[in-house]
């Protein structure tokens, strides 16, 4: 194994030396994490806090080797590399033996709409492969991982490549036949997913998201990043509906020719799928699909357009795969998403609460777009803040877009981690007034959902009360660990019993 290692970085340039690999008689697992070494493991000295202690705590337990960037005195043979990120895939993938070439592999990308996707597709894979009997199929979201053996909530978006590979050495142990993730950009610009090849990717769309010093400098490094999906794809779907179409589609066809790709709208009767006369079904809609083979009515479970555009995103890859219209259609229609445009509605008081992941510009002109659509003539209170430590510009695009469209704004807390949550709520507060809006700020999260109930029902008007930012997450994240929280559900459903 470890002879390959050092033939595919030498052969990716990424080689600079090693020394006394060859006493190295067999390596049993691979980690970046000390606390995580056994007996046989290769070590890999990674991060910008990496300290040499982490590497005398792997010799200790049992690590036979390690990959870096510099040499450590710790008596222990090394590779040498010129980046440490792009060396850990290589060695994973030869490792684990490339075990995403047992299944099918599924990315999806873009700025809003990744896990609403991702779970519907796992619903359709699902039911087309109990069709077979076959295993339950894996995916890799942003709030949940199942890979055929571990069923965990998940750490982030995209796992590190480490994890990522066992995830897969466990989905072709169990036999899958499709694995679904989401791939973000830090994935796609860090070289998480190096190595892989997808059999199909989405890209659902594309807004200023993730500016920050720790992410991504500007929008141009975020959008070039997210763009190289592409170079990793068999098929790809795209959004024309979605901004700067024009560029994601010539950067997909600088990879794929036109018989790789399909094109699905809202607005466009050519593209490959097309939907249209849309209908609200209380808490979900319906649609119309047109495609070459099939022209049908859809149920969808979620409510808003935008929602629209994932579901011809499944029916697309659907297709691909060649997954029946009829399982496509049973997929749509299941509720496969806690915490996504959840509905509560009062059975005798025109009052209404959603509760949404909504967390961006993109998301936030979604969720006020699909409100008005609903309810028509209510007005919209939201309640929402932001996380610390991230994606910085989120604040002021939250805060212009909400000023704009809210009737009343509650700010409040929202992950602020390390950060202290009364600043953030301050610079959100600033946005919110420099755009021409007021607002309130109550930190504690429940007693802002409370107050925009009590608020509402005093109002004696119709009113939307939109809880954005958490979904269904039973928890708030400060200084580095996360505390107990009902939950923006919980929450919702409180304020629409009471009277």
């Amino acid at each position: 194994m470890l002879s390959h290692v050092l033939a595919a970085l030498d052969q990716a340039g990424l080689l600079i030396t090693s020394q006394d690999m060859e006493t190295v008689d067999y390596v049993s697992d691979l980690s970046h994490d000390s606390r995580q070494v056994k007996s046989g493991c290769l070590f890999f000295c990674k991060g910008a806090n990496f300290n040499s202690k982490y590497l005398k705590q792997a010799a200790q337990a049992g690590a036979v080797a390690y990959v870096s960037e510099r040499a450590y005195e710790v008596d222990l043979p090394y590779i040498l590399v010129s980046d440490i990120r792009r060396a850990i895939p290589i060695c994973a993938d030869i490792f684990y033996q490339s075990p995403w070439q047992a299944f099918n592999l599924v990315g999806i990308t873009g700025t809003k709409g990744k896990t609403t996707t991702t779970d519907y597709l796992k619903k359709m894979f699902d039911l087309a492969s109990q069709a077979k009997g076959r295993p339950e199929s894996a995916y890799l979201s942003s709030n949940q991982v199942y890979d055929g053996i571990l069923r965990q909530a998940s750490q982030l978006t995209t796992p590190e490549p480490l994890d990522l590979f066992r995830h897969f050495d466990h989905a072709r142990q169990a036999g899958v036949d499709y694995l679904t993730m989401e791939v973000s950009s830090q994935a796609l610009k860090y070289h998480r997913v190096d190595r892989l090849v997808f059999d199909a990717v989405a890209f659902l769309n594309i807004s200023d998201d993730h500016i920050s010093p720790s992410e991504h400098p500007d929008f141009e490094d975020y959008f070039s990043s997210k763009l190289k999906i592409f170079n990793q794809a068999r098929f790809a779907v795209l959004n024309e509906d979605a901004d700067h179409y024009d560029r994601i589609l010539s950067n997909c066809t600088d990879q794929l020719a036109s018989e790789q790709v399909a094109t699905v709208s809202r607005k466009n009767p050519q593209a490959d799928y097309y939907a249209f006369d849309l209908e609200s079904q209380g808490a979900g809609q319906s649609f119309t699909l047109k495609a070459s083979d099939f022209t049908g009515r859809f149920e969808l479970s979620l409510a808003g357009d935008f929602n629209v555009d994932n579901a011809l995103v499944v029916i697309a890859i659907g297709r691909h795969f060649g997954i029946s219209y009829d399982i496509i259609r049973a997929a749509l229609a299941a509720k496969v998403t806690e915490g996504r445009m959840d509905i509560y509605q009062a059975p005798d008081e025109d009052l209404v609460a959603i509760v949404d992941f909504a967390h961006n510009k993109l998301s936030f002109e979604a969720m006020f777009q699909a409100s008005r659509q609903l309810y028509p003539g209510y007005q919209i209170y939201v309640v929402f803040g932001a996380p610390g430590n991230k994606a910085i510009s989120r604040r002021q695009d939250m805060a212009q877009v909400a000023a704009k469209e809210a009737d009343q704004i509650i700010i409040t807390a929202d992950d602020p981690d390390f950060e202290d949550v009364d600043d953030i709520n301050q610079t959100i507060y600033a946005y919110v007034q420099k755009a021409g809006g007021q607002a309130q700020i109550i930190a504690d999260r429940p007693l802002a959902i409370q107050t925009a109930f009590d608020q509402a029902r005093a109002s004696e008007k119709p009113t939307v009360i939109l809880l954005l930012g958490k979904g269904d997450e039973a928890y708030l994240k400060y200084r580095g660990g996360k505390m107990d929280y009902a939950g923006d559900t919980y929450y919702a459903k409180q304020g629409i019993k009471q009277k």
